[in-house]
C-alpha cells in the first residue's frame, strides 16, 4: 500500500535517488483556498542540512503543483505534487548493491520483491516523506475551514534526555534547534548528540503531541477507530517503533478507578475531570485534546563498522558511507504533523457522511 487515508487519500510515489518524489491527493473538496507559501514553509521545516546533526544532503525541496489547483483554489480533481531530487549521490551506495545493512529494510525488501533500489534506501527512505508533508499542509488548510485546531507537536526525548513538559507554544518549539521547548533539556540533548556523533553513532527519541480543537464524534467504534488510524499513520513514518495514547502503557499498572475519566458539568456542558484516554474513547474523539507519544529508534546508518550480509548469504564487515542523520527526530516533527492532518481531514469527511 502506498496510500494514506480513504476519502481524503494521499498516494505516495518515488524513491530516494530517483528523479523525483511526489504524491497525488484525492478527495480534497473543490473551492478550498490553497496557500502555496504555507505548503512550502512546511516542507522546508523537514529539510536536511539545517543542523550539524542532520544529513548534509542539500535539496531545494521546491514543491511543484502539477494538477488540481487553479487560481488559488482546489478544483476537486486529483492534486499532484512533485519534488525533484537534485542532490542525490548514488555513487555513495555502489558498495551496498549486494549488501544488506543491519537495521534497514534491505533484506526484507529483497525477500519480498527479489529486486530493490539500493540507493539511499530506495522506497524505504525518509526522503519520500517530503511530498507527504506538502499533502499534510493542504490537509491542515482544509481543517482550518471546519475547526480551530491548535498544533503542539514537539521533541520530548532524545537519547537518555527527556523533558516533563506536556504543552508548549509554536514559538518556543521552533526556537529550539531540536524542536524541544525546554531550553535546559535542549542543551543536554545537544551535548548527548555531539558525544554520539563523535563516536560515529546515532540516537532516537520521542515526539509528544497535544492537539486541541478536534471536534467530538470523529471516528467509529470498531474498525475505523480514530486512534487506530492515527497509530497506523504514525507507524508508517520511518523509524517509528511505538505509539502511546493518553496514559499509554502506564495504564497497564493502574486500577480502573484511577484511570477512568470521570465526568463533570462545566458551563452546562459535559466534560471529563482528566484526559487519561488521550481525547479518544471507544475509537471516537471526545472533544478533549488528542494526546499521544511517538517513539523513534536510532537511525540505522552509523559510521561504526558493523556485520552486514551479502545477497549470496555470507556475512561481511560493513562500513557505511554517505550522508545520514545522527538524530532525525527533530526533522520528524513536521512529518508527524502532516500525517496527523491527513488522518484528521479524512475523518472529517467520514464524519460528514454519517452526520
Amino acid at each position: 500500500m502506498n496510500q494514506l487515508g480513504r476519502l481524503f487519500s494521499v498516494t505516495s510515489f518515488g524513491e530516494s535517488h530517483g528523479a523525483a518524489v511526489g504524491c497525488v491527493i484525492q478527495g480534497c473538496p473543490a473551492g478550498l483556498p490553497i496557500d502555496l507559501n504555507q505548503i512550502q514553509q512546511q516542507v522546508d521545516r523537514r529539510k536536511t542540512g539545517q543542523h550539524h546533526f542532520a544529513s548534509p544532503r542539500k535539496e531545494s525541496d521546491r514543491v511543484q503543483v502539477l494538477s488540481g489547483i487553479y487560481d488559488g483554489k482546489s478544483l476537486g480533481s486529483p492534486i499532484a505534487l512533485l519534488i525533484e531530487n537534485t542532490d542525490a549521490r548514488s555513487g555513495d551506495y555502489d558498495a551496498l548493491k549486494d549488501v544488506f545493512r543491519p537495521g534497514h529494510a534491505d533484506w526484507t525488501t529483497h525477500l519480498k520483491y527479489g529486486h530493490r533500489d539500493h540507493r539511499g534506501g530506495g522506497r524505504s527512505s525518509i526522503r519520500i516523506t517530503a511530498p507527504m508533508v506538502a499533502a499534510g499542509a493542504i490537509a491542515k488548510q482544509l481543517l482550518q475551514q471546519v475547526a480551530t485546531i491548535e498544533w503542539c507537536v514537539f521533541v520530548s526525548q532524545i537519547g537518555s534526555v527527556s523533558t516533563p513538559m506536556l504543552q508548549a507554544d509554536e514559538e518556543r518549539i521552533e526556537a529550539s534547534p531540536l524542536r524541544c521547548p525546554d531550553s535546559h533539556a535542549t542543551k543536554a540533548m545537544l551535548q548527548e548528540i555531539d558525544a554520539c556523533q563523535a563516536q560515529g553513532d546515532t540516537l532516537g527519541g520521542q515526539i509528544h503531541c497535544h492537539i486541541t480543537g478536534v471536534p467530538a464524534g470523529w471516528g467509529e467504534p470498531v474498525f475505523n477507530k480514530l486512534h487506530a488510524a492515527l497509530g497506523q499513520a504514525m507507524l508508517s513514518i520511518n523509524t517509528v517503533k511505538g505509539v502511546s495514547f493518553g496514559e499509554g502503557f502506564a495504564a497497564a499498572g493502574q486500577h480502573g478507578s484511577e484511570h477512568n475519566d470521570q465526568f463533570v458539568i462545566e458551563d452546562g456542558q459535559l466534560k471529563t475531570v482528566s484526559n487519561k484516554a488521550g481525547g479518544i474513547l471507544g475509537g471516537i474523539s471526545t472533544g478533549e485534546p488528542l494526546t499521544f507519544d511517538i517513539a523513534f529508534k536510532p537511525i540505522s546508518s552509523i559510521k561504526q563498522t558493523q556485520v552486514g550480509a551479502t545477497v549470496d548469504g555470507n556475512t561481511t564487515a560493513l562500513h557505511i558511507e554517505g550522508r545520514h542523520d545522527v538524530c532525525a527526530v527533530p526533522r520528524a516533527v513536521p512529518i508527524v504533523e502532516a500525517y496527523i492532518a491527513i488522518i484528521l481531514a479524512d475523518f472529517y469527511l467520514h464524519h460528514q457522511l454519517h452526520s
